[in-house]
Formats: structure tokens, C-alpha cells, sequence
């Protein structure tokens, strides 16, 4: 056979390939106006019944597609909204009323104990005339093994409670020197 000569058998394959490829361009362009005509319907028969709750997200939404025209009144709260809703800041307000007085710590009292291994002992810190012992306890050398067996406020209404007692227990082998100690308070 000469170049460029094609046999019978060639001629009849070129043939159908020249109908294969007419017939799969008309299906081609058939199948993509189907899929855009069929598309653009399916989007005009979603509705938001169809839609599952929470399956619609922010990154679904382009932005500035939705509007307030689309929005129906009142039906999107603060509360539906991520991130700081309020508004500016607005002008200051009225002085409030003056609260209680309150309590002043003007001292403190002090009274000492020594208490000798595995004893145990109570000691009370009074506050000067006019002052009130609003807290205490006790205080000895760091690492000292002592136990607080009581603390609190000591005496009546009628004598203005001016003391704290505290009554502790040394559990180590030797004496051990404790303060035992009171603020106290100017009460107006």
C-alpha cells in the first residue's frame, strides 16, 4: 500500500467513528441541557420544610445573598445571633444610694501561750474598749505541729464581743510557743 492509502477495512472504521463521535456530541450536549434545565427546576422546588434543621451552614451562604427584605419580621432575635449584639454605650446614671457602714480594722490584740509537749491550752486576745473582734486564731513557728482544736469570737452582745479564743493542742516533743491573735474593728 502507498502512503496515505487507506484499505477498505479502514474506510469503514473511520466511518463508524466519525457516527460514534457525531452521536456522543448530541448525547453530550442533550445530557448537559437536561442537567442545567433540571437543576434550575430542582431549585425552584426546595423549600425550607425540606431542609433539615441545622443542615443549612454559614459556609452554604454566599455573602450578601440574604437580605432583611427575605428576613421575616421578628422572627431572628439576639439570641440567634453569634457574637456581641449590644448596642452603644449609654449614658451614666443616677448616683445610687448610700450603702451600710462597714467595718474598719483600727488594731489588732495579741496574747501568748507556751505550751509544753502533748499539752493543750486556751488563750484569749481582748480588744480595746469600743472595738469589736471581727477575726482571729492562732499563730506559731513554721513546721510546729499544733492542731486548732477551737476558734472564735468570745463574749456577749452585751460586753460587744471584744475577744477571740482559741484553743489548741501540741503534738510535737517539745514546747512550742503559740499567738493567738484578734482584729479588731471600729464598728460605726
Amino acid at each position: 500500500m502507498r502512503d496515505g492509502a487507506v484499505s477498505a477495512r479502514g474506510k469503514v472504521a473511520i466511518e463508524k467513528g466519525r457516527r460514534l463521535t457525531g452521536s456522543l456530541l448530541v448525547v453530550c450536549v442533550l445530557g448537559t441541557a437536561l442537567g442545567v434545565a433540571g437543576g434550575a427546576q430542582a431549585a425552584g422546588l426546595v423549600t425550607g420544610k425540606q431542609i433539615k434543621d441545622g443542615t443549612v451552614t454559614t459556609k452554604d451562604v454566599r455573602d450578601a445573598t440574604i437580605t432583611t427584605d427575605e428576613v421575616e419580621g421578628s422572627s431572628i432575635t439576639p439570641v440567634d445571633i453569634a457574637g456581641d449584639v449590644r448596642g452603644p454605650k449609654g449614658p451614666q446614671g443616677d448616683l445610687g444610694a448610700t450603702g451600710a457602714p462597714g467595718l474598719e480594722v483600727v488594731d489588732f490584740a495579741e496574747a501568748t501561750l507556751d505550751l509544753a509537749a502533748g499539752a493543750s491550752g486556751v488563750r484569749t486576745a481582748t480588744c480595746p474598749p469600743g472595738l469589736v473582734a471581727v477575726s482571729g486564731g492562732p499563730a506559731a513557728a513554721q513546721g510546729s505541729p499544733v492542731r486548732v482544736l477551737d476558734n472564735a469570737p468570745y463574749g456577749t452582745v452585751g460586753n460587744e464581743r471584744r475577744s477571740w479564743v482559741t484553743r489548741v493542742q501540741n503534738d510535737s516533743p517539745v514546747t512550742v510557743r503559740v499567738d493567738i491573735w484578734a482584729a479588731c474593728a471600729e464598728v460605726r
